[in-house]
């Protein structure tokens, strides 16, 4: 359909924006009604991206670890055939994944308590 691949990353470009426009455009417009009525506009709830941010860090390490660990398994296994199978890669990277989950769970809990 498309001659080019740029214009489909141009089209999806222009939504993403299209959507960020659009909802900061109905808040300010939102925001302008309630003042013209005379009411409070609510303060903006604080937003705590601290433990997502912990939690995605955590998984990205395990599954860069996974990676790395598939990498070796796999080099050790195969020799100079290494490469030809994606199995070391996925297990390794599944498991580092749910211990970096699992280790964020373990802290959070622990930082409540």
């Amino acid at each position: 359909m498309f001659d080019s691949p740029v214009l489909p990353m141009i089209a999806l470009c222009a939504a993403v924006f299209g959507i960020f426009y659009m909802r900061i455009s109905t808040q300010h417009r939102q925001r302008m009604a309630m003042i013209e009525k005379g009411l409070t506009a609510p303060e903006p709830r604080p937003v705590k991206r601290t433990s997502t941010a912990y939690a995605l860090g955590l998984v990205f390490l395990g599954v860069g670890a996974g990676l790395g660990i598939g990498w070796f398994v796999d080099t050790v296994l195969h020799g100079s055939e290494a490469g030809n199978n994606p199995l070391p890669y996925f297990i390794s990277v599944f498991i580092c994944g749910g211990l970096a989950l699992i280790h964020y769970h373990r802290t959070v809990e622990r930082i409540k308590n």
